[in-house]
């Protein structure tokens, strides 16, 4: 099994003053989420007890900002850093199996011509979590996924937003699991 964390950002408005119900409701909401993509691009999920390495205590593993904001923004800023991580490895992986020589700029975009024909099955597994992301489909690598949005990658402004007020915010913390190979990677 390989296994991956998932932060899942949720506005904290409305839900219930009790933690318990609140986590219990984002709980809810994260699995309905998800189970789309269950047998496609993850086997099984569960709440993370330790993403990371960082002990989470509260129930189903949802962080409430007004709770810890502390322990919110340590998840978040990892999540985060393992977006871009995985972003890094997927355009490091599609350069190596395209050559950097095929990059082209059209105004201030990248562009790289690519053949899928089906002879290349990693190339066309970081083209299509390249695809993936920009359509919001959750992906076990994806870090950290905006609810609200439907999206894993945010403006820097809305960043910064979730950033300077982790109180208006929650976390849910996903650990999403599939077999090694099992979906081109």
């Amino acid at each position: 099994m390989k296994a991956c964390h998932l932060a899942v950002v949720f506005p904290a408005k409305g839900l219930p003053r009790n933690t318990v119900q609140a986590c219990g409701a984002l709980w809810t909401q994260t699995s309905r989420m998800l189970l789309p993509g269950l047998g496609r691009f993850y086997d099984r999920f569960h709440p993370a007890a330790q993403p990371w390495g960082v002990d989470i205590e509260t129930p189903f593993s949802v962080v409430l900002g007004r709770d810890d904001p502390c322990l919110f923004l340590r998840l978040y800023f990892r999540a985060r850093e393992f977006r871009k991580e995985s972003v890094d490895f997927h355009v490091g992986g599609t350069l190596i199996e395209t050559g950097p020589e095929k990059l082209r700029a059209e105004g201030d975009i990248l562009i790289c011509p690519v053949k899928l024909d089906g002879t290349n099955k990693r190339l066309e597994a970081h083209i299509f979590w390249h695809a993936a992301m920009a359509q919001g489909v959750i992906l076990p690598d994806c870090g950290v996924y905006y609810a609200e949005r439907k999206r894993s990658a945010a403006d820097v402004n809305f960043e910064k937003s979730v950033e300077s007020a982790p109180a208006d915010y929650a976390l849910s913390m996903v650990t999403m699991e599939r077999m090694e190979d099992s979906h081109g990677i």
